[in-house]
């Protein structure tokens, strides 16, 4: 494993998508900006005052320029259109080679939800409340599916729906047109988004598996009700609030050098800072510490700060200074876990079900679930083929029992993924870290915020067959920005655990979002900015929401998920993820196992189809940081979603990456099988699968439903889902090896190894 010493960054490219059409070009032409330049209203009121600032107008975007198809256009949002464009002017004096596109990474910073999302959540919504008021009519149905279409006509409805509103595919889709290949990823870190991006570059540099990286950090402002949520928060009123997106490109100032590229400007030290800073006299969200650095370019100083309105004060030095905290341990340390699923967060029944070769699949609820709105018996718009999940009791906040008596009105607007996390993290232990962290893996818009934005989309709806009533929100109070983004889980997480003052962070990378938050967390313990971490993933995978846009893509399973199984025809969402304590090597006492290596990648052809070179450059940028080489690797928890084009793609990426010369076959497996595809949590079942089976020394079942699919090429590895649990034996080293792949939408691809030690009491 190659690991270099902290380096200070190179800024070789800048691009801007900023109020009134004005670019990075504009601004250097002018050279100067002034948040004054951007201010008009908004057209709204917040706390019974007028909302002042500048916003983008996208309207002419050339979505050809950037190959998304005409019919797509209404999912694209307005958050991906203007990244795209700032990326672009970034990009445009940029030559790359075909390596340096393979180690590029796209990271970018959003928050809050985005109009796409907002669209969806209304769509869905004015159908359940449509069925509500028709009620058991028999000309219900043919009612609901002619507003169907009204709702197509003026809001839009494609297959596209669901990608369009990830957070997670604006930088899949800005590796998609750049054609670059490292990994991706989008992150909330409020206000201090851009100094997260910047943090993760730069601890990602210190590996040979990111060597540039494009960093984009966008916000919007939808309507009034998210507004008040940040107002709530102590984001003022009184001053301007500015979107944009801003993206610099940067890397290493000895790549810059090697290739000849003129350097903008130099960052060392890049922390957060107890220090009281000055505000900036102006909110501009996620992009708030980005445009703090277009001033700092402009005026030729050596630094800039802050004072973020959602998180500590920050400063940005050029120089690298000694108090930086020196690498550690190149392996991170695993010393907890909790799984979370229908069951709880019980180990012990985990790890049954795995071993039983058990599932959780079962009918949804009327309350989850309105069938005469969505459940239609074949595929149609806005609807749903199948009403069988692996999901939590209910989707009601208010309904999930805690051990820990909360108030009422912090609950009801908490979400149901947030309450399950809190109630797993009551069993974890932490040791008083110095330098803690929390990182959370999950969809960065919940429910409540985009039930916030269905309400103000509400008076455009078209006209239906009976009025339908809006129903009355809560009163927006201070824990409702906590509920409705993914920032305020992990900020509910940190407090919970007694850690207020520790960095946090939420994470989106479609269904690879846990696999990313790990990465982070590993990257951030070798460089020695954390010495301890909380890493979570969870979603709720079964919302009537992500039912619909699943079943536009067809790709949920009229039956169940049945991976590797000759007929398979999609996967079965669940709810749940998982909750882990990360440290570095030195400093546990303790492992359950250690990740030795993690990387990703982007397939960067499609936004949908798998790709098994994409899927297999991630394996092998892991594969080189590794101490194991692949044919050590004894068991490897796949994706495994039990699509047709899925399963082919993966077992094609394994056959480049993991065959191998000797008769010891490589054992494969899907969680999925057992507890569903929880999406952003995905990669937090795989992982708990993974650790459960370390510390019994079991490799357990994936039963295939039906016939094995032989045209899946588990000979030429070899590789054998086993249909019994199987003793996990040790290597001759005395170790046992592991690895997980998780991949997401927009071809997002992560993948780890694991590595567990013999001890006195390892079975």
């Amino acid at each position: 494993m190659s690991r270099h010493a902290p380096s200070p960054l190179a800024i070789v490219g800048i691009g801007c998508a900023l109020p009134g059409g004005t670019d990075f070009a504009t601004i250097m032409q002018q050279h100067a900006w002034r948040a004054s330049q951007f201010v008009s209203p908004f057209g709204w009121t917040v706390a019974g005052e007028p909302l002042q600032g500048g916003q983008v107008d996208t309207d002419n975007f050339d979505y050809k320029k950037f190959s998304i198809p005409p019919l797509f256009r209404k999912a694209v949002s307005r958050e991906t259109r203007m990244a795209l464009l700032s990326a672009e002017e970034a990009l445009s004096k940029l030559t790359l080679s075909d390596a340096l596109r393979d180690h590029c990474d796209q990271l970018c910073a959003t928050h809050m939800g985005s109009d796409a999302a907002y669209r969806n959540a209304t769509k869905v919504t004015a159908l359940r409340t449509l069925a509500e008021q028709l009620g058991s009519d028999e000309s219900a149905r043919s009612q609901i599916d002619a507003y169907k279409q009204a709702l197509a006509s003026t809001l839009g409805a494609t297959s596209h729906d669901r990608v369009g509103e990830m957070a997670s595919t604006i930088p899949a889709r800005i590796a998609h047109f750049a054609h670059t290949r490292g990994k991706c990823q989008t992150l909330d870190g409020g206000d201090l988004g851009g100094l997260r991006l910047l943090q993760a570059a730069q601890d990602n540099f210190r590996y040979q598996d990111s060597q540039l990286a494009v960093l984009t950090s966008i916000q919007c402002f939808h309507h009034p009700h998210q507004s008040e949520m940040l107002h709530q928060q102590g984001v003022s009123i009184q001053q301007p609030w500015l979107e944009g997106a801003i993206s610099l490109v940067v890397c290493p100032v000895a790549v810059a050098q090697q290739q000849d590229w003129p350097i903008l400007m130099q960052l060392g030290t890049i922390t957060t800072s107890d220090t009281e800073q000055a505000p900036a006299g102006y909110f501009a969200g996620a992009s708030q510490v980005f445009y703090q650095l277009l001033g700092m370019y402009l005026s030729g100083a050596s630094s800039c700060a802050g004072a973020a309105c959602l998180g500590p004060g920050w400063q940005i030095l050029a120089d690298l200074h000694s108090d930086n905290s020196a690498g550690h341990d190149t392996q991170v340390a695993i010393t907890q876990y909790r799984p979370i699923t229908a069951l709880g967060h019980d180990t012990n029944r985990f790890w049954q079900t795995l071993a039983d070769g058990a599932d959780l699949l079962r009918t949804q609820s009327a309350q989850q679930l309105n069938t005469q709105a969505f459940v239609r018996d074949t595929p149609q718009k806005l609807s749903t083929y199948i009403n069988t999940a692996m999901s939590f009791n209910s989707h009601n906040p208010l309904d999930v029992t805690l051990n820990k008596a909360m108030m009422p009105a912090k609950k009801a607007r908490l979400d149901v993924s947030q309450l399950q996390l809190l109630q797993a993290a009551q069993s974890i232990e932490l040791d008083a870290f110095e330098r803690p962290a929390v990182i959370l893996a999950c969809n960065l818009s919940l429910d409540a915020d985009r039930q916030a934005g269905a309400s103000a989309l509400w008076d455009q709806l078209p006209a239906g067959p009976t009025p339908l009533p809006q129903s009355t929100p809560p009163t927006i109070n201070r824990w409702s920005w906590y509920g409705a983004t993914g920032l305020g889980g992990a900020r509910l997480l940190a407090e919970h655990l007694g850690m207020p003052g520790a960095d946090c962070i939420a994470i989106e990378a479609a269904c690879a979002s846990s696999m990313a938050a790990l990465h982070n967390a590993v990257r951030g313990l070798q460089s020695g900015r954390y010495d301890g971490i909380v890493v979570a993933g969870i979603e709720t995978a079964t919302l009537e929401r992500d039912l619909v846009l699943c079943g536009a893509q067809m790709m949920l399973s009229a039956q169940r998920i049945r991976p590797f199984a000759k007929g398979a025809d999609g996967f079965t969402p669940g709810d749940g993820g998982g909750l882990f304590v990360l440290q570095t090597n030195s400093d546990a006492s303790h492992a359950i196992a250690h990740i030795d290596a993690i990387s990703g990648s982007c397939d960067s052809r499609s936004m949908t189809a798998p790709d098994p070179q994409g899927q297999a450059l991630a394996m092998y940028k892991t594969l080189q940081l590794a101490s194991v080489n692949p044919e050590q690797v004894q068991y490897l928890e796949t994706h495994g979603t039990g699509t047709t084009l899925g399963d082919q793609a993966e077992l094609e990426s394994l056959c480049a990456a993991y065959r191998r010369e000797h008769q010891q076959p490589l054992y494969l497996g899907s969680g999925k099988y057992n507890f569903g595809h929880c999406f952003a949590g995905a990669g937090a079942i795989s992982l708990a699968k993974v650790l459960a089976a370390l510390e019994h020394g079991s490799i357990p079942p994936t039963p295939v439903v039906g016939e094995l699919n032989d045209a899946l090429p588990f000979d030429s590895i070899p590789a054998v889902v086993p249909q019994q649990t199987k003793p996990w034996p040790w290597l001759a080293d005395k170790h046992r090896i592991g690895a997980i792949n998780a991949f997401g939408t927009g071809g997002i691809n992560y993948h780890l190894t694991l590595i567990q030690t013999h001890s006195k009491g390892s079975l």
